[in-house]
């Protein structure tokens, strides 16, 4: 190991975010299992092929992966395994049939060869995987033999800064690092989900008119409830050393002002103090000793951002541009602005030409970065989800990125924990309440539209807590109670709702969780049976809700502020 006092290489420390809410047995399509077999299919899978190809050629400390108990919960389900084999076959099988496809032009159907070749790939992949005892098993291979970090989460991936009951953050963690810890060795990284992060004080209300909302649609929530510990006092209790938060947070606490956050910031020069000489090293937050990272959106809004991004180059696969049924995705980007049926057809060869070239513009704006910054660390955090499902190339670019790294002198790739350990810092700031959404703050979860949602999810969370205090009642209603609040508070519903993603789907969702602890609770009021109620999302969600259980059992919000240790 170097030493880190005369080691001067520039870090890239890339990070990815492997998470999909609790989808298994709620639809198929276009959402429910279906978004879970594209992501897993399509991005998961070729991006740990990638992880797996480098790590066999001797590379190590690639990146940094974050997955979510949601997440390895259903990748850890041989039934959804098995729908995915079928899956990947199906769309093998679709390629054979878009060679034949009588109203495709001739660039159209001679793409068959292309996606009969890359589903049967991956269908191959796949298997392989699994008879190596799955994703899990893969992932956790890479991370004993050093090529990867792996990051924690809370349970079912809720958005922190909007939590108002202490019990259920440390419950969610609580539940969410012993999960990880079932799978995996943890380094003590986590997830914050949403990037989201508020400091001691009380919390915002979601379900009241904010007092304000700005240009941006960020909200000024209301807040008249008690003083509430910041998170970083949450992810001390729980062994968390280190956690992501969105650039913007620590730039804004080092005194940075306000700016437009949709658009890619200029770099920032080396010589001087701006406050954005901040995110080349962690902080540590507050009086704690957890340290933040926060990612360079200078160099990561290269890749995806509000407005712009690599995946919108003309010669890529476009997502949004199908062909109907029986063929695959088979038109490039072209232009923006044109409609579906306007797109040129794809042409493969060019594509992955320009991912290579993105991937050389990438690791160049790294480079330069860092080049005045001696030993100084780069973050950039993207959706795994990104990889290979909406941006059909990322694998190719992902894997040039990290090859050309490896090849740049006086650069390597980091993952948080391995910077941690060879640079613990020395800075502290205490940090403002925000996410990694939109203009980074609420905007993406709150609007006057959500505002139902966290009505319904607050007010079932109550009654939950009203009929599960004093601890009577059968105990598999009780756990049944405690996953389907889980599961309500996932981050997704609201978020969903209010960027357009399939909105129905989230109502749905939020209204099907309420109404089961309704149903729940009154059988347990009545000490009666549920009809079958307590069946219905199974163990994978939160496989041991017990931490979860004691949160709600306590009592009231306003009376619930003692911690949960996380062998609750």
């Amino acid at each position: 190991m170097a030493d880190p006092r005369t080691d001067t290489a520039g870090e890239l420390a890339l990070v990815l975010h492997t998470h999909l809410p609790h989808v298994a047995g709620h639809g198929v399509w276009p959402v429910g299992e279906e978004w879970l077999l594209q992501a897993w299919g399509t991005a998961w899978l070729p991006v740990t092929r990638t992880l797996e190809r480098l790590a066999a050629a001797g590379h190590r400390e690639l990146l940094t992966l974050s997955v979510t108990p949601t997440t390895a919960g259903q990748v850890a389900d041989r039934r959804l395994a098995d729908d995915l084999a079928d899956w990947l076959a199906a769309a093998t099988w679709r390629a054979e049939e878009q060679r034949w496809h009588h109203l495709m032009g001739p660039e159209v159907t001679g793409l068959a060869p292309h996606w009969w070749r890359h589903f049967r790939d991956l269908g191959a992949y796949h298997a392989d995987v699994q008879a190596r005892g799955g994703l899990l098993a893969v992932w956790d291979g890479l991370a004993r033999c050093g090529a990867i970090e792996l990051l924690a989460g809370p349970a079912t991936h809720p958005y922190l800064p909007l939590e108002d009951d202490p019990t259920l953050v440390d419950a969610q963690l609580a539940t969410g690092v012993a999960a990880h810890a079932r799978w995996t060795r943890w380094q003590g990284g986590l997830w914050p989900p949403e990037l989201g992060y508020r400091p001691a004080g009380p919390v915002g209300d979601p379900t009241r008119p904010p007092r304000h909302v700005d240009a941006d649609g960020s909200p000024e929530l209301v807040r008249t409830g008690p003083v509430r510990p910041g998170l970083e006092e949450h992810y001390a209790r729980h062994g968390v050393t280190h956690v992501l938060v969105d650039g913007p947070t620590l730039v804004t606490a080092a005194g940075g002002g306000p700016r437009d956050w949709t658009r890619r910031p200029d770099p920032v020069p080396a010589d001087g103090d701006a406050p954005e000489a901040v995110l080349y090293d962690g902080v540590r937050i507050g009086d704690s000793d957890v340290v933040a990272f926060g990612r360079d959106l200078s160099v990561a809004y290269l890749v995806w951002s509000p407005t712009a991004g690599y995946p919108g180059d003309p010669w890529y696969l476009d997502h949004h541009a199908t062909g109907g049924f029986g063929v695959h995705r088979s038109w490039r980007v072209t232009d923006r602005e044109l409609p579906p049926d306007a797109k040129q057809p794809y042409v493969p060869a060019r594509a992955r030409h320009r991912a290579h070239e993105h991937a050389d513009h990438f690791v160049t704006a790294v480079a330069d970065t860092l080049a005045d910054r001696p030993g100084g660390v780069v973050v950039a955090a993207y959706d795994t989800e990104l990889l290979g499902h909406w941006w059909h190339e990322g694998p190719v670019w992902l894997e040039a990125v990290l090859q050309r790294v490896a090849d740049t002198p006086g650069l390597r790739t980091t993952t948080l924990a391995s910077r941690l350990a060879r640079r613990p810092p020395e800075r502290r700031l205490h940090l403002p309440e925000s996410s990694w959404g939109y203009a980074k703050g609420h905007a993406s979860w709150v609007t006057a539209d959500t505002r139902p949602l966290w009505a319904t999810l607050r007010e079932t969370t109550a009654l939950a807590r009203r009929t599960l205090a004093g601890g009577e009642g059968d105990a598999e209603l009780r756990a049944a109670v405690a996953r389907e609040v889980a599961l309500l508070h996932a981050s997704d519903w609201p978020f969903m709702l209010t960027r357009g993603r399939s909105p129905r789907y989230a109502v749905e969702r939020v209204e099907g969780h309420a109404a089961r602890v309704r149903a729940l609770c009154a059988a347990l009021t009545a000490d009666a049976a549920a009809d079958g109620v307590a069946d219905v999302d199974g163990p994978v969600p939160v496989p041991d809700a017990s931490a979860l259980l004691a949160a709600l059992s306590a009592g009231t919000a306003a009376h619930a502020d003692g911690p949960l240790s996380a062998s609750g």
